[in-house]
């Protein structure tokens, strides 16, 4: 079975301790060492490396004294939870921060710039920067620093949390934008910059819900999280995208065009990764109420995790506490949301996914979370279960080091960056690597560091083809990249449709003929025909998804439909998801039958149905089943006609099940609320029926 590939055994490592008597002492202890050596990397927040091992780091000067935390603010609170773009919040900032207003220091607010008042002007004076490190002879330890980048510092700007290094550029989150930049001359300090998305990150909010986890996704897109501060952008394109009080994961083209929200209703997920079949995860913080618990997320497309801004100050009743949107699913649960995995540890900081070939090879294929400030480390594993994933082994392996962001070297070691001290700034940090004794040097790792530091520009077709099926992620996505950047479109396809290819490198070729149809550069899509029939589940799953991304699906989004039938419920769940994006009313009779196939089996398959009909059902189809004695298909259409505020979910509202007349009341309530729906809504009070 292809889900079965994700399966793997979870080895017990332990870091500076005694090991148990349940571990075998064959087995690898990881080692630590202090990358930057001598070299300060003050209050440091991100990390990320380019093919060559030099390291990018972001440092922040404004968290709390800048970019402000609203609990040392609590009489704004009002009128924070209100705001909903960049623009209110720098006006709003312009009133309350007026020269004159504020008498004495409040928090980490002063008067920075000793002008004599404290006003907005001294929330522009502390800088973000990036600074470049790398080890120049060779000896495993840094010895050389430059001030990459700084100069980020209006009075809306928020804090360095995330960046990346690719194809030549650094990314950088820094919100209320997302920065790429570029070194020209290789001298360590950037010649160019350009915000290339704008509009994040318009609430006070919490100290550390920032926009952060920047990383690349298995379609070329740059992937990046924010916390509940907002999301209020027009894209290159012209158009409003927004969730402004929810956290979100977002994504966009590498020039910034083609920006959209991916999923929201998150808290703040820190960083998130994509395994080697292009699931993407996180560990989701809590909101530190008595009994709740961070969450392990399976981060799809279009889903909501349940978590608005306004509920972290709620008195008395809460929706996230009191309806239990915090838990893994249960009876009873509210069923617009997608529900956490699992619960799991405090503090959860840096994340990553072990690329393939990194560390030992008991430590591949699992996930790495770092706990903040407690200054451990677990490494665990996720097995497929229906349409998602369930936890499985999970144990420390390491500790001593307040690691927060982390990531992978090209020499296989796992890089993370330390504050030092716990919260308070003090411009102290540093850099570390982790290793283990049976990894270190491995043949497979060395070759890894060999390809990615030659880099991929100059590689021959056949040879990139080759590395598409490579043991490391890192290597067949970055030949998958070049392949599409090339336009070498029938290369790929013959690596698609090639059975006796293995099974990754065919993924990756569909993801590379994705960014190509994404893109319009794809006219023959007769390949289509073959792979979406494939016998591997896996690759119709990724099918059906690059159908769902294709610039111009055309009558291929028509072929989908049968998928619905498909035995495998991977390969149902991208389909409905992909059919709900090109928008194929003709899949509605099929949708309808599979939502009541499912029952309540499958939160996650669920979700992917509510997504396909919200995209592909008119008003009057999902409105008629109302009627349908199924209660799974009339939640699913209650759930879709939410997703697009359609008044004609008050048909809904006297429902037989309590459970699907109250998914109506959220519909018609939460967030913006569907203002004409809310007489009948309010009706609902003085029915007996009720």
């Amino acid at each position: 079975m292809i889900l079965s590939r994700h399966l793997v055994s979870v080895t017990i490592v332990v870091f500076c301790s005694v090991l148990s008597a349940a571990v075998p002492v064959k087995e690898p202890k990881l080692q630590m060492q202090k990358w930057s050596g001598d070299i300060n990397v003050p209050d440091p927040v991100a990390v990320t490396t380019d093919h060559k091992g030099r390291a990018y780091v972001t440092q922040t000067t404004r968290r709390k004294v800048a970019d402000l935390d609203i609990r040392e603010h609590t009489q704004w609170i009002p009128i924070d939870v209100g705001l909903d773009d960049i623009e209110k919040k720098k006006a709003f900032y312009h009133d309350v921060l007026a020269p004159g207003k504020m008498l004495r220091p409040e928090g980490g607010l002063k008067d920075h710039n000793k002008d004599g008042s404290i006003d907005w002007r001294d929330l522009t004076v502390h800088t973000e920067r990036i600074y470049r490190l790398e080890d120049t002879d060779g000896d495993g330890v840094a010895d050389k620093k430059t001030v990459f980048a700084e100069g980020f510092n209006t009075e809306v700007t928020g804090i360095a949390a995330g960046i990346l290094w690719h194809d030549g550029w650094v990314y950088c989150t820094i919100a209320p934008d997302l920065w790429r930049l570029r070194d020209n001359d290789d001298d360590g300090v950037a010649d160019e910059r350009e915000a290339i998305v704008h509009g994040f990150g318009h609430h006070i909010a919490y100290a550390g819900h920032d926009m952060h986890g920047l990383c690349v996704g298995p379609d070329g897109r740059i992937y990046w999280t924010i916390g509940d501060k907002g999301v209020n952008v027009l894209n290159k394109e012209g158009v409003r995208i927004k969730q402004p009080h929810q956290g979100c994961v977002l994504r966009c083209e590498p020039d910034g065009t083609g920006f959209e929200i991916y999923a929201h209703g998150l808290r703040n997920v820190q960083e998130v990764a994509f395994d080697e079949y292009g699931n993407l995860f996180g560990v989701d913080n809590d909101s530190d109420r008595p009994g709740e618990k961070e969450r392990i997320v399976y981060i799809t497309e279009q889903s909501d995790s349940g978590w608005r801004c306004g509920y972290q100050y709620m008195k008395g009743f809460c929706p996230w506490m009191d309806e239990g949107l915090w838990k893994p699913r249960y009876i009873g649960q509210a069923e617009y949301i997608t529900p956490p995995l699992a619960n799991y540890n405090d503090g959860p900081a840096g994340f990553a996914y072990n690329p393939g070939t990194a560390l030992s090879k008991s430590l591949r294929r699992m996930f790495y979370c770092n706990q903040f400030p407690k200054g451990k480390m677990n490494a665990f594993q996720l097995m497929p279960n229906g349409a998602s994933f369930n936890l499985g082994e999970d144990q420390i392996i390491a500790s001593g080091v307040m690691g927060i962001g982390m990531c992978w070297p090209p020499n296989g070691k796992l890089m993370t960056v330390d504050w030092m001290g716990g919260y308070p700034m003090d411009d102290k940090g540093a850099i570390w690597t982790l290793d283990d004794t049976m990894g270190t040097g491995s043949p497979e790792g060395k070759e890894t560091q060999r390809i990615l530091e030659k880099g991929f520009t100059k590689n021959y077709t056949s040879d990139l083809m080759d590395m598409l099926g490579h043991d490391d992620k890192r290597v067949r996505s970055e030949a998958q990249f070049e392949l599409a950047k090339r336009g070498e479109f029938e290369a790929l396809k013959n690596v698609a449709i090639n059975v006796s290819r293995p099974q990754l490198a065919r993924i990756h070729a569909i993801w590379g003929l994705g960014q190509g149809m994404r893109a319009g550069k794809i006219e023959d899509g007769t390949f289509l025909d073959v792979i979406i029939k494939d016998k591997d589940a896996e690759v119709r799953c990724q099918t059906a998804k690059v159908i769902g991304d294709a610039k111009a699906p055309g009558n291929y989004a028509l072929k989908l439909i049968p998928l619905l039938k498909d035995t495998n419920i991977r390969v149902q769940f991208f389909t409905a998801i992909a059919l709900g994006k090109v928008k194929v009313e003709a899949a509605t009779p099929s949708l309808i039958v599979l939502a009541k196939q499912i029952g309540d089996k499958d939160a996650y398959l669920r979700h992917a149905i509510v997504t396909g009909l919200a995209g592909c059902a008119s008003s009057e189809s999902l409105i008629k089943q109302a009627m349908n004695e199924s209660r799974s298909v009339r939640l699913a259409c209650v759930l879709a006609l939410r997703r697009r505020m359609d008044v004609g979910i008050i048909n809904y509202l006297h429902d037989k099940d309590d459970g699907v007349a109250s998914e109506a009341a959220r519909g018609i309530h939460d967030d913006e609320s569907i203002a004409e729906a809310l007489p009948a809504l309010a009706d609902i009070l003085s029915d007996p029926r009720a």
